[in-house]
């Protein structure tokens, strides 16, 4: 067997396979785990591998029985803290040391010998990439014989991580002959022979321009793709088959947008993420399990793209959630009816239908009503892994044979999970060590699925390093900084001398240094014909650095300047640009004005039909009121922004909140004393909040909640007090009315809370949580209280007028409405009654349906549409229709910036 061995070779590496043929026989190009596999299979060497997180796990097992036994180790303090992260980077000095030949014992350092005690303490460590390379480095001490003819190295042996230095020495004394990867580069004297000598000598010839080598700048990385698969798609399909793109960022999906829209194929390098989709199934499943609960979590749990439970199911209860953010309001109940009515339904027929609906039912509930648990006092480590299995499952029945990589991915991290819990032998873990052991187990994320190469000549590695042999064009896409960073080491001088006394021979920095730019120049080396180096100046709205090779070239780019420089934004300039031997032609666009923004628009018949029947509501009337196009839209039509499901903000909370308490507090019949209401609140408060306004409990809102244990009570105290004084009695609370008018005006709504007096009849109050009075007294004032003339005409359709009303601003404890109203406290001059303001609104509404029923409909917000406004509106629009409205961008009243 021939190998070539590079340290950046077990991920994509160009050329693929050894000679040039179309294959290769019994020949491979391998990075060390690469190699280290080969080996273990030749000397009997394969077993398990363990998950990283069980290793972490292990060794956190290990520290805590070390401790025990130590009392006082160098890592005590961090450890009693942050055990998993102290566990996580103990693990990496020590397997460190391991690769570098320390064998485990104590070598009269202190911290080396916490290490060493440690070492022999607790449960067994997985062998991880260290001890493994240690296990075969054994086994090649007694020169077995080996299978293994031929390797080639890609990087010079001295440039070599020291412990694979030695594994290399020891193949060698076993019969493998050694050889190098030879370096041919450019042949001709060209500027890219220029700089392959500058860069092996360091000695500096100008460049000419010979456009060999070039560096191509863009303001974005939007441009640069741009410019990169202009230049592409100007080659032969010949040309691409020798043309290699470096991307070291790990994600080529903004370029291969670029190339597959000229018909070339896309690299397919798609960045390793946990934040897919399905990935995020096991953090989230944890994180509505913590008290107190957490209705985003779940919110967010039930609404990816595959949930947990039926999809069908996981929307009821998200838009259950999002009304009610809550599992103990009406809402949910109402949503697990319908859940079980749907079983009921779906399984009508099914031979066991009452205990498969059972096992669905109690599957679901478990997921989204499962216990909650104190985020300091953590979770027993058998719900935990109870919830970890649960993932697990449904990953696997998920993907039910299908072999999808996100599915079998949770499936990996929720066992390793099972199985790092098992080995960390803690009784409860607290909510900061479970999210420490899920962002381990997801570290490593999983690549786009459905981001793939395309077959092609185009051929992409991730980094310089990884290219062995000749490369006819290279492209380093994304050439920026800070580039790769040489590890600082955790020992001081007197530790490396111990542990080089004790044969532990440790990477030094500046051979670190040196290793990370010679793979920097590696590429460049192996390249024939063309360099192009790719930098944008922005990239994913930060900007860009300059990456180290561009430091180290500076004495040759600098004196050269625009020779070899070229701008990317030049293709929005000229008809035709020259870039590295190749003409870019361009074609003028014509430059077409946006539609501009209509007043007047026409309806379609089916839209006026929509208008048959309908009902208005208090915000239908606010709506027609300022826009008779955003009426139209929203409330005939039901446009929807398209918004799904979301927790409301704090401000909607505290509002429905303090709706629902004074719904069970304000019973119909005379109103209690300001003590007895203040009682009723405080027996309530605590459960409606966990039931309708859970989000408030979540630490970023405790200054909202303190606030709001102090302003709704009290706020609902001075009302009662308020309606005694004024010997006003209930009549109910969140009361459905609804009621026909002339001209085919139908009207329903909820009204919060509706009065009686003995004298002066029945009232309206309607509740507000404001953060100022301004906007409700303006209403007031100009005799555009739109809600509260609604709510008072619908309150009693019998009485034949509209009854008094008045707002209740909760967050200001103030009870304001127009003079003469009997239901106010504070009365406020109006420029009209209320009654005026209801026969206004309702010959308002007749005017603009009428116009609709003609099939017009107008943006108000524009100014042409005034001379289109019907003469006998009673309530005109107001001054800015505009200023809240959605729909700007439709009826173009807001247009976006070219």
């Amino acid at each position: 067997m021939d190998l070539i061995l590079g340290l950046a070779c077990d991920g994509r590496a160009y050329p693929d396979f050894p000679g040039d043929a179309e294959g290769a026989l019994h020949a491979a190009v391998v990075g060390p785990s690469g190699l280290i596999d080969i080996l273990e299979v030749q000397l009997g060497l394969t077993g398990p591998r363990g998950a990283e997180a069980v290793r972490i796990a292990a060794y956190a097992a290990k520290l805590r029985a070390a401790a025990a036994v130590n009392g006082d180790p160098f890592y005590a303090a961090s450890f009693a803290r942050d055990p998993w992260a102290t566990a996580k980077a103990l693990l990496g000095w020590r397997d460190q040391l391991i690769a570098a030949g320390w064998q485990g014992e104590a070598i009269g350092s202190p911290r080396l010998d916490d290490l060493a005690r440690a070492e022999s303490a607790g449960p067994s460590l997985p062998a991880g990439s260290p001890d493994r390379l240690c296990a075969v480095l054994t086994a090649l001490l007694d020169r077995p014989a080996i299978t293994i003819d031929h390797i080639h190295l890609v990087e010079p042996r001295q440039v070599l991580h020291p412990p694979y230095r030695r594994l290399v020495d020891q193949l060698e004394r076993c019969g493998t002959v050694i050889g190098q990867v030879s370096v041919s580069g450019s042949a001709n004297d060209t500027d890219l022979r220029n700089v392959q000598t500058f860069l092996a000598t360091g000695s500096p010839q100008a460049l000419q321009g010979d456009a060999s080598f070039m560096t191509v700048e863009a303001d974005t990385a939007l441009m640069a793709a741009e410019a990169l698969a202009e230049w592409l798609a100007a080659g032969t399909e010949e040309e691409l088959a020798g043309t290699v793109v470096v991307s070291c960022d790990g994600d080529t999906a903004l370029l291969d947008r670029a190339l597959q829209a000229r018909g070339l194929p896309a690299l397919g390098q798609s960045a390793a993420s946990p934040w897919r989709g399905a990935l995020q199934v096991l953090p989230l499943a944890f994180a509505a399990s913590w008290a107190p609960f957490d209705a985003k979590a779940l919110l967010d749990l039930l609404l990816l793209p595959r949930p947990p439970i039926g999809r069908s199911a996981a929307r009821k209860l998200a838009r259950a959630l999002a009304r009610e953010p809550g599992t103990g309001a009406a809402a949910w109940d109402r949503a697990w009816a319908d859940l079980d009515a749907d079983l009921a339904q779906r399984f009508a027929d099914h031979p066991t239908a009452e205990a498969e609906i059972r096992r669905r039912r109690d599957r679901w509930r478990e997921w989204t009503t499962g216990g909650l648990y104190n985020r300091l006092d953590g979770i027993p480590a058998d719900a935990a892994r109870r919830i970890a299995v649960r993932v697990g499952q449904w990953a696997i029945e998920t993907d039910a044979g299908g072999g999808d990589p996100l599915l079998l991915t949770v499936a990996g991290a929720a066992s390793a999970l099972t199985q790092a819990i098992d080995v960390l032998g803690q009784d409860h873990l607290p909510a900061l060590l479970v999210e420490r052991m899920i962002e381990q187990v997801l570290a490593e994320g999983a690549q786009n699925p459905e981001h793939i190469a395309t077959a092609g000549g185009l051929r992409c590695v991730k980094t310089p390093a990884a290219i062995w042999g000749p490369v006819d064009r290279l492209i380093w896409w994304d050439f920026k900084g800070p580039g790769d960073r040489v590890p600082t080491p955790p020992w001081s001088q007197a530790e490396i001398a111990a542990l080089i006394d004790a044969g532990c021979e440790l990477e030094s920095p500046a051979a670190a240094a040196a290793r990370i730019g010679w793979g920097y120049a590696n590429a460049l080396h192996h390249t024939q014909t063309r360099a192009m180096l790719i930098r944008p100046a922005l990239s994913a709205g930060e900007e860009t650095v300059s990456h180290p090779l561009a430091h180290q070239l500076n004495p040759l780019l600098q004196p050269a300047g625009g020779k070899i420089r070229w701008t990317a934004e030049r293709l929005l300039e000229d008809a035709a640009h020259d870039l590295a031997g190749r003409r870019l032609p361009r074609e003028l666009a014509a430059i077409v004005e946006p539609p501009q923004a209509l007043a007047c628009w026409a309806l379609p018949a089916s839209a006026v039909a929509k208008l048959a029947g309908r009902k208005e509501s208090a915000t239908s009337f606010e709506r027609l009121a300022d826009c008779q196009m955003r009426w139209m839209l929203l409330d005939v039509l039901r446009l929807s922004r398209g918004r799904f499901s979301e927790i409301p903000g704090p401000d909607q909370l505290l509002g429905n909140l303090a709706h629902e308490i004074a719904n069970r507090v304000l019973q119909p019949g005379p109103v209690a004393d300001a003590e007895e209401v203040l009682r009723q609140v405080d027996a309530v408060f605590d459960t409606l909040l966990s039931a309708i306004a859970a989000p408030l409990q979540q630490p970023e809102f405790a200054g909202e909640l303190a606030a709001a244990r102090t302003r709704v009570p009290a706020a609902l105290a001075e009302l009662a007090r308020l309606l005694r004084q004024k010997n006003l009695e209930v009549v109910g609370t969140e009361l459905d009315r609804e009621a026909a008018f002339a001209n085919g005006l139908d009207v329903l709504g909820r009204l919060d809370l509706v009065v009686r007096h003995q004298t002066h009849g029945t009232g309206v109050i309607d509740l507000k949580w404001t953060r100022s009075a301004n906007r409700r007294r303006t209403e007031l004032a100009e005799g555009r209280a739109l809600q509260l003339a609604t709510y008072g005409a619908i309150a009693d359709p019998a009485a034949g007028t509209p009854a008094p009303g008045a707002y209740y601003l909760l967050n200001q404890r103030r009870l304001i409405g127009p003079t003469g109203a009997f239901v106010a406290d504070e009365e406020i001059e109006a420029s009209r009654s209320m009654a005026d303001t209801w026969n206004d609104l309702m010959e308002t509404w007749r005017a603009w349906r009428d116009l609709a029923v003609q099939g017009v409909a107008l943006g108000t917000g524009l100014p042409q549409a005034a001379d289109h406004f019907p003469a006998d509106l009673g309530v005109t629009p107001g001054e800015a229709p505009c200023r809240y409205c959605e729909l700007t961008s439709l009826c173009r009243v807001t247009q976006e910036a070219n």
